[in-house]
């Protein structure tokens, strides 16, 4: 859990502190990069620790994964450039990609099949505490420390959390490390790709146009790769890559529906506190305050939610409900965003939090029963897998928007973004009122299609939820996944 909390408050907790970056280090248009590399490579990673630790043991590669981000976290510490921290935040996130993925795994290792949910929702509270409480905590070191300490902090934890994981009971593997092979060429083919993928989302619409060439180039690669990655892992013996497993309903469609998941919640949370510190004219400590709602609905429902799970055994209603829940709120934000108050805005995302808190308990019992014992750590994966895209896709998406709605000082926008920001961190010259009101106004607008966006990626995700089967309890742990009603016959 400690390890944990590392890689999950590390998603976010640059949130609030965005601003002030982009003030110190002069860049807006590359300062989402800071938050998609890292979700980036934790993307890429994730697999890769869930297919090495069926092999070599869960707890092993947990150390590994510990010691390279606090390595990076020091790195990013000192990093002298926008750039040099974007590279930073790349190697961190190949070790935080290890950390959730191993953490869930070794849950399912030591603990029976059914009273998971009831695990899982101690870290669904985990997880959800961590990453709303990210933009909080960064908010009050970034205000009192400076935003270098953001990343110092996790130099003592790691350190915590290293000795911890010495202490975790060793079990025997599943798999002998004998015969295996380690899965290079789908390890590069799934980097290529994602990489492609997540950079043409990040590039639409500012660094190239909706129709240029590089972009469509882009999307070509992350296609190619993967259709050449899914010919490779069908055909090796040990795939870095489990695609078998997305053949089986419970899996792939649990999959999709975290990745709404993710995108939905970073997306709000990572770019919440800009809209209230620009819009709003909050400040940076209180813009961090004001996601109190989400993380404190996420957290109470989380944990009724896992514990229903393990007394009821239900998964199906959950994630629907909650997705719907969501979809509906950011109508209603879309709806209110310019007219109302803003403790009504922040009402509306408690319910936004409460919705989302449904989503991750009984997903990741639904994958972890579908896969088996045997294969824990590379079903995880694929949980982790979809939480990361999702999450870099909804980052990705929504900074893609801000920037193309107000990157530029066209449009009738009177100034930068670079501007706004650095006058709102008392680092460039005051707007005048003129101005000031123009950018609310723009703001306004362009929150206002982020959340209609979010909401229609929430509904997806209720849509294809409704799909996902209902585990057979009744079913041994140790059967592979393919003799499972969870299977392909469901």
């Amino acid at each position: 859990m400690v390890a944990m909390f590392l890689a999950a408050a590390d998603q976010t907790i640059l949130a609030s502190a965005l601003p002030t970056i982009a003030s110190s280090l002069h860049g807006f248009t590359d300062l989402s990069w800071v938050v998609v590399a890292y979700l980036l490579a934790a993307t890429i990673a994730a697999p890769l620790y869930g297919h090495l630790s069926d092999h070599f043991g869960r707890r092993r590669m947990l150390m590994v994964a510990l010691a390279v981000f606090t390595l990076a976290s020091a790195a990013c510490a000192f990093a002298p450039t926008l750039l040099a921290l974007i590279v930073a935040r790349a190697v961190q996130g190949l070790g935080g990609g290890g950390l959730m993925t191993l953490a869930q795994a070794l849950i399912g290792e030591h603990v029976p099949p059914r009273e998971r949910g009831r695990f899982a929702g101690y870290f669904a509270i985990l997880f959800t505490l961590s990453s709303t409480a990210g933009p909080i905590l960064g908010a009050y070191l970034t205000e009192h420390f400076g935003w270098r300490a953001i990343f110092t902090i996790n130099l003592p934890l790691g350190a915590i959390a290293w000795l911890l994981a010495i202490r975790i009971p060793p079990m025997p593997l599943a798999r002998r490390p004998r015969s295996f092979r380690l899965d290079y060429v789908g390890a590069t083919l799934f980097a290529v790709a994602t990489a492609a993928l997540l950079y043409a989302l990040s590039s639409a619409g500012h660094r190239y146009g909706w129709s240029d060439w590089q972009l469509l180039a882009l999307v070509g690669v992350a296609g190619v790769g993967y259709l050449a990655l899914w010919s490779w892992e069908t055909r090796f013996e040990h795939p870095v890559i489990p695609v078998h497993y997305l053949g089986y309903p419970a899996i792939i469609r649990s999959d999709v529906v975290v990745f709404c998941f993710a995108a939905t919640l970073f997306g709000t949370i990572l770019y919440l506190p800009l809209y209230l510190q620009l819009g709003r004219g909050v400040g940076i400590g209180t813009s961090g305050l004001l996601l109190l709602p989400i993380t404190l609905t996420m957290a109470l429902v989380s944990s009724l939610v896992g514990k229903v799970i393990a007394h009821t055994g239900n998964t199906t209603l959950f994630p629907q409900a909650g997705l719907a829940l969501a979809a509906i709120t950011f109508l209603l934000l879309a709806a209110s965003v310019a007219r109302a108050p803003t403790w009504v805005v922040m009402a509306l995302t408690g319910f936004v939090g409460m919705g989302l808190s449904m989503v991750m308990p009984p997903t990741q019992v639904v994958v972890q029963h579908a896969a088996g014992r045997e294969a824990l750590g590379a079903a995880t994966a694929t949980i982790s897998f979809s939480r990361s895209i999702g999450g870099a896709a909804g980052t990705a998406i929504v900074g893609t928007l801000l920037v193309a709605l107000l990157g530029t000082a066209g449009g009738g926008l009177p100034v930068s973004l670079d501007r706004a920001i650095e006058a709102g961190g008392g680092n460039g010259e005051a707007l005048s009122r003129a101005d000031r009101e123009s950018l609310v106004s723009h703001l306004d607008g362009a929150y206002r299609v982020i959340f209609l966006v979010l909401a229609g990626i929430a509904a997806t995700g209720a849509l294809v939820a409704r799909t996902v089967p209902q585990p057979d309890w009744d079913a041994d742990d140790a059967v592979p996944a393919p003799a499972r009603r969870v299977g392909r016959s469901a």
